[in-house]
C-alpha cells in the first residue's frame, strides 16, 4: 500500500520537475547565452591550442643548440641529425598513444583528455628541461608526446559543438586550429630569447644573480618554465569554460574505473591462493569463507560471457579496420598524414638552415626567433580571413587545392635569402632579409592552416558523430607517426647535403628545400584527386536517393552525408 502511494507521487510530482526543468533549460539557451557560451568555450580551447602549439614548436629554434650542448662534439654543420631526434621524439610517442587517446576520449570523455594532457604536459616539460644527458632528453620528450592526446579531442569537441552548423564549426576551427600560428608568433620569439640566458645575456640580472649555476648546467630549463604555465592556465580554462560533449550515458568516470580496477587487482592477489568453493548460481568460484561483494566479485563478473546484453550497440563498435575500409575516410587520412609529414620536414630545415654557416644563414636562436616570430605575426594577420573567406568562396576543397599550392612548393624560395644577405658580417642579418623570410614562411604557415583545417572538416564528415572521436584517435595516430619521421628525414637530408662534398657550398641547403618543394607536388595531386573523388561520392549520394540500387552499391559510404562545401 505504501508503495502504491510513492509510485502515485512520483508520477504526480515528475511531470512538475520536467516542466521546470525545461524552463531552466530555456532560460539558459537564450541566443545570448549560447553565444557567450561558444566564445567562452572557444577561448579556452584556443589556450589549450596555444599551449600545445608552444610544447611541439619552442624546441625548434634551440633543438640544435641542445644537442651541441649535451654532446660537445657536435658542431653547426653536423648537428641535423641529433636536432631531428629531440623534434622526432616528441611526435614518435604520441604515434604510440594516438589512437588509444581517440578510445579513452570515447570512454572518459572529450574534457577528461584534453585536461589530461595539459597536466601530464606541465610535468614532462620540467623534466625535459632539466634533462642531463642527450638520452634522457630523448626521452622525456617521448614521453611529453605519449601523454599528448589533445588535437583528436579538440577536433572532436569542435565538431560536437557545432553540430548541424557548419558555418560556426569553420569559425571555431579556424580560430582554435590558427592558435598554432600563434605558437609561431610567440614561441620561437620566447624559446629563442630564453635559450641558453647566461651566454647570450651575460651581464643581465638573470645571469649574475643566484639562479646563475642552474641556468649554466640546464641553459633551457626557461622555454620549458613558460611551457608549464601555459598548460597549468590551459588546464584552468578547460576545467570551467569548456562542457563535456560525450553523451552522459556513454561517459565513464575514469576515477570510477581506477578504484575498480584496483579492487580487482587487490582481490586477485589476496584471494588467488586460497581454496575456492563454486556459487551454485553463476558457476563463479569463491574463497570459502568470502561472502560476495562488489570488491571481491567485480573481477569475476568481467570473466563471464554468458549474457550477451553486455554487448556494445553497433555503432560504438568503431575500429581501425572499419575506418580503413571506408574508401573516402581512407583518401582524407592519406592526405592529412603525407601533409604532416612535409610541413615538419620544412619546420625543421629551416632552422638548421639558419644555423649552418657553410651553406646557410650562420645566426644565433634569436635571430632565428625574430625570423619566426616576424612569420608568426604576418600569420596572426592572415590566418583566420584566409580560412574562412576561402572555404565560404572557393569550398572546402577547392580551397584545400589552392592552399596546396602556396603551402609546401614555397619552400624553394627560401635559399634565395642566401643572396639577399650576400655580403653581409657572418652571424648577421638584414633587414630586408628578415622581412623576406618573414613573409615567404608567413605565406606557408598560413597555406598550411588553410589545408590542416579543410582536411579537418571534411574528414569528419566522412564518418558517423559517434566514430569521429576514435577516427581522429586514429588520424593523429598517422599524423603523428608523419610529424616524426619528418625531422629525422630532414635533419639527415640536411646533414648529408652539407657535410658529405656532394654538393658545393650553399648548394646543399637548396638541395634539401627543392627535393621538400618537389615532394609538395604530390600533395596537390592527393587534393585534386580528392576533389574529383568527393564531387564523384556527392552525386552518388544524390542518385542514391532515387535508386536502390545505387546504394547498395556504395558499401556503407552513407552512413551520414558526405561534405558537400
Amino acid at each position: 500500500m505504501v508503495q502504491s502511494i510513492e509510485r502515485a507521487q512520483e508520477r504526480e510530482t515528475t511531470p512538475l520537475l520536467s516542466k521546470q526543468q525545461n524552463d531552466f533549460e530555456k532560460e539558459t539557451t537564450t541566443p545570448i547565452t549560447k553565444n557567450r557560451r561558444w566564445l567562452m568555450s572557444t577561448l579556452a580551447l584556443c589556450s589549450a591550442m596555444m599551449a600545445q602549439s608552444y610544447l611541439i614548436i619552442s624546441v625548434f629554434p634551440y633543438s640544435g643548440f641542445l644537442a651541441m650542448h649535451l654532446l660537445p662534439q657536435l658542431d653547426s654543420e653536423n648537428v641535423g641529425s641529433y636536432a631531428g631526434y629531440i623534434a622526432s621524439c616528441f611526435m614518435v610517442g604520441r604515434t604510440f598513444s594516438s589512437f588509444e587517446w581517440g578510445k579513452a576520449t570515447d570512454r572518459y570523455g572529450r574534457k577528461f583528455a584534453i585536461q589530461a594532457t595539459l597536466f601530464l604536459s606541465a610535468i614532462f616539460s620540467i623534466a625535459f628541461g632539466l634533462a642531463p644527458s642527450f638520452k634522457l632528453a630523448l626521452l622525456f620528450r617521448f614521453l611529453l608526446g605519449l601523454s599528448n592526446g589533445m588535437i583528436g579531442s579538440v577536433k572532436t569537441i569542435i565538431s560536437e559543438i557545432n553540430r548541424e552548423n557548419e558555418t560556426e564549426e569553420t569559425k571555431m576551427m579556424a580560430l582554435v586550429l590558427g592558435m598554432w600560428g600563434y605558437g609561431f608568433l610567440l614561441g620561437p620569439a620566447i624559446s629563442g630569447y630564453l635559450s641558453e640566458p647566461v651566454k647570450q645575456y651575460p651581464n643581465s640580472s638573470l645571469a649574475q644573480g643566484p639562479l646563475r649555476q642552474i641556468l649554466i648546467d640546464f641553459p633551457f630549463i626557461l622555454p620549458n618554465v613558460v611551457a608549464f604555465g601555459l598548460c597549468v592556465i590551459s588546464f584552468i580554462a578547460v576545467h570551467y569554460f569548456v562542457e563535456e560533449t560525450l553523451p552522459k550515458d556513454k561517459l565513464i568516470s575514469f576515477g570510477a574505473e581506477a578504484n575498480d580496477l584496483i579492487r580487482k587487482v587487490s582481490s586477485i592477489n589476496l584471494f588467488q591462493h586460497f581454496p575456492y568453493a563454486k556459487n551454485s548460481q553463476r558457476n563463479e568460484k569463491f574463497p570459502k569463507f568470502v561472502a560476495s561483494s562488489p570488491s571481491t566479485s567485480s573481477f569475476l563478473l568481467d570473466t563471464m560471457d554468458e549474457n550477451p546484453d553486455r554487448e556494445s550497440n553497433n555503432e560504438d563498435q568503431v575500429t581501425v579496420s572499419w575506418l580503413w575500409n571506408r574508401d573516402a575516410t581512407r583518401r582524407h587520412l592519406l592526405a592529412y598524414w603525407f601533409y604532416s609529414f612535409l610541413v615538419v620536414s620544412v619546420d625543421e630545415s629551416f632552422p638548421l638552415f639558419c644555423m649552418s654557416v657553410s651553406s646557410g644563414l650562420g645566426i644565433t636562436e634569436s635571430q632565428i626567433g625574430n625570423i619566426l616570430t616576424g612569420s608568426g605575426l604576418c600569420y596572426v594577420l592572415m590566418q583566420y580571413f584566409a580560412v574562412t573567406k576561402m572555404v565560404s568562396k572557393f569550398g572546402a576543397y577547392n580551397a584545400m587545392l589552392i592552399a596546396s599550392v602556396t603551402s609546401i612548393p614555397m619552400a624553394s624560395l627560401l635559399p634565395f635569402s642566401l643572396l639577399l644577405n650576400r655580403g653581409s658580417e657572418p652571424g648577421e642579418l638584414r633587414i630586408g632579409v628578415l622581412v623576406y623570410l618573414s613573409i615567404v614562411y608567413s605565406i606557408l604557415r598560413v597555406s598550411s592552416s588553410v589545408v590542416f583545417s579543410t582536411l579537418t572538416m571534411t574528414t569528419n564528415r566522412t564518418v558517423p558523430f559517434h566514430a569521429r572521436a576514435t577516427m581522429n584517435g586514429f588520424s593523429m595516430l598517422g599524423g603523428s607517426l608523419g610529424k616524426a619521421l619528418g625531422p629525422t628525414f630532414a635533419g639527415t637530408l640536411f646533414a648529408f647535403s652539407v657535410s658529405s662534398g656532394v654538393f658545393k657550398p650553399p648548394f646543399g641547403s637548396v638541395n634539401v628545400f627543392c627535393i621538400i618543394a618537389l615532394l609538395g607536388l604530390v600533395l596537390i595531386a592527393m587534393a585534386q584527386n580528392l576533389k574529383k573523388f568527393m564531387a564523384k561520392l556527392n552525386s552518388a549520394n544524390q542518385k542514391c536517393k532515387m535508386d536502390d540500387d545505387v546504394c547498395s552499391s556504395m558499401n556503407g559510404e552513407r552512413d551520414e552525408e558526405m561534405p558537400t562545401f
